[in-house]
């Protein structure tokens, strides 16, 4: 459900809670502002040369283009708490989550562009990035984080591992069946997996209320009144 957004005082409230310091606030915000300027940086090479706009073989990037405008500071927020060795798997939209958990942008944009020095040598494009140093993964296919991650949280699990295999996705995702499997797997097996979606109320154009039976995403996770 929509809620107003947070005063001033809830802020500060909220800030000396988490025992954030200005340095960190700082670090933060600063991240936040590089991911914004390279995705509004992305969109404005993306139609260069797409006449009509919805011709995606033309121009500088080919292809399908999804940006994260305005969903900077969930992945700041999140990536910013991760040890280097914790796995994060994102989305078809996962240029924000790639940056907060320090991928170099410039092999980011590169292998946006299809050139050699990219992330994929220019294979992968926008939706199927892969930085084996950051530990990094994504997918362009909907849901299909949810098991990824849960295989390398099963990985952390087996090697006694003290790391933890997040999986970013959207609301939408969140009603596929592999949302449900991972949760299962991940209770059953105990894994160290964390679950963030990035609720925007809209799937495509399908809202919220038209498609979830339930107005929170992790109520799934909940059966007779117990958390998975």
């Amino acid at each position: 459900m929509w809620k107003p957004e947070p005063s001033l005082a809830d802020l500060q409230y909220l800030v000396e809670k988490a025992g954030l310091t200005r340095d960190a606030l700082l670090s933060a915000y600063r991240q936040m502002c590089l991911i914004r300027h390279f995705e509004e940086t992305i969109a404005d090479r993306y139609y260069i040369g797409k006449t009509p706009e919805f011709n995606m073989a033309a121009g500088p990037i080919r292809g399908e283009m999804h940006l994260a405008v305005g969903q900077e500071a969930v992945a700041v927020g999140v990536c910013s708490l991760l040890e280097a060795e914790d796995v994060v798997v994102s989305t078809h939209r996962p240029h924000h989550h790639a940056l907060a958990k320090g991928v170099d942008p410039s092999k980011l944009a590169a292998e946006i562009f299809g050139k050699q020095t990219g992330l994929c040598r220019g294979k992968g494009g926008h939706m199927h990035l892969f930085d084996k140093e950051k530990n990094f993964s994504c997918s362009g296919i909907v849901g299909a984080s949810f098991p990824q991650a849960a295989g390398a949280a099963f990985a952390f699990r087996q090697r006694g591992q003290r790391n933890v295999a997040v999986a970013f996705s959207g609301e939408g995702a969140a009603n596929h069946g592999t949302f449900t499997e991972t949760l299962n797997a991940a209770a059953l097996w105990q894994l160290p997996l964390i679950i963030v979606v990035e609720d925007n109320m809209y799937a495509d154009s399908t809202p919220k209320w038209a498609a979830l039976s339930q107005p929170h995403q992790f109520q799934h996770g909940q059966k007779g009144g117990d958390e998975l």
